[in-house]
């Protein structure tokens, strides 16, 4: 591939803000922790946008109005009707048409002085290097592991910000990986777990939670170009819309470790090892179906299928027993217990694993 040139205009450091500029961010431009300067900033910013649906949508929209210079989006698809109620950026007369294009026409109606490059592609091992290092943030809107994974390991290699969102029904997630040294996407899903993928097309999701995601998106890309309040790292933010739920976990210290690394999952399993703890008694949570279970189990232990643990009552659930007693995990089935494990560990409860 021939390798592109980044556009003069946005590397140069001698932006000057025209009156337009003056009149249309006046409100943002008085503000502090933004200024004159600040804006200069986001005008010699390069963002690169990797999915153009219901996230990106949001993130693209915020980050044009709020005078971000130059927008990459990556995507290969085409609008449907079904992206209607959620990817913002489209109408029913952009149905059939690239996605890439669609968006590109409505940022430039919304500000015509941002550039705008498509990628009407998909991101992949063979042109990750070469499309990320053109710009200075990369945000993730992506619905799938692969990609995400893609994106993971070539911002590692590159040393590029990655404002990370997802979504499920009434549920996102949002954090800023590789951050100075950070955590990264890995941290968070381990890659050999092969968790599988849940994405708009086979669950529901409400345009209200992309959007809401996917301004918050938007927030970190502009908090991270003006260094505005950057306390994000080693954090991942989880909201419920309904619920109201705002929970903010610290993952540091809580790095995913290997099934294959036997020395650091011991660690792991005697972690906070005490007195008071030898003396509780033990909760086993077996997760096989309950037709296995029913046929053979450890005596006293309670049956909960490893599907059930991506619902919120199951994880308070469990959480609750955290006062009764030791939580141990227990299948035959090594990654269901490794995956249970994550999800265990997302919501800081303690356990352990009985293979």
């Amino acid at each position: 591939m021939i390798k592109r040139k980044r556009p003069n205009t946005l590397t140069s450091r001698n932006i000057k803000l025209s009156k337009e500029d003056y009149d249309i961010y006046s409100k943002q431009i008085r503000l502090n922790q933004i200024g004159t300067e600040g804006q200069k900033k986001l005008q010699r910013s390069r963002v690169l946008i990797i999915g153009a649906g219901g996230l990106g949508c949001p993130t693209m929209i915020y980050l044009a109005i709020s005078g971000i210079g130059f927008i990459g989006i990556i995507d290969e698809d085409k609008v449907e009707k079904s992206n209607l109620n959620r990817q913002t950026l489209y109408n029913k007369n952009d149905i059939g048409k690239a996605k890439t294009l669609s968006a590109k026409s409505q940022l430039n109606y919304i500000n015509k002085n941002c550039k705008i490059i498509t990628h009407r592609y998909r991101l992949s091992k063979n042109n990750n290097v070469e499309i990320l290092s053109n710009y200075d943030i990369i945000v993730d809107a992506t619905d799938n592991f692969q990609t995400r994974y893609i994106i993971d390991e070539t911002c590692h290699k590159l040393h590029k910000i990655c404002i990370y969102g997802a979504v499920k029904e009434f549920e996102g997630q949002i954090a800023v990986f590789n951050y100075k040294n950070g955590i990264r996407y890995k941290d968070l899903y381990q890659k050999e777990l092969k968790i599988m993928q849940n994405t708009c097309n086979n669950r529901g999701i409400m345009g209200i939670t992309t959007g809401y995601i996917g301004t918050l998106q938007a927030i970190e890309v502009i908090k991270m170009i003006l260094g505005i309040n950057k306390k994000c790292k080693n954090f991942v933010i989880s909201y419920n819309i309904i619920e109201e739920v705002v929970k903010k976990k610290l993952l540091y210290l809580k790095r995913v470790i290997s099934i294959n690394n036997k020395k650091e999952s011991q660690r792991m399993l005697s972690k906070n090892k005490s007195n008071h703890e030898r003396n509780k008694i033990s909760i086993v949570i077996d997760l096989r179906n309950n037709k296995d279970f029913k046929i053979r189990h450890i005596k006293k232990s309670i049956n909960i299928p490893i599907i059930q643990f991506k619902l919120n009552q199951t994880i308070k659930l469990i959480n609750n027993f955290r006062n009764i007693g030791e939580i141990i995990i227990h299948c035959t089935a090594k990654e269901k217990s490794v995956i249970a494990s994550k999800f265990l560990a997302q919501y800081s409860i303690e356990h352990k694993i009985k293979m």
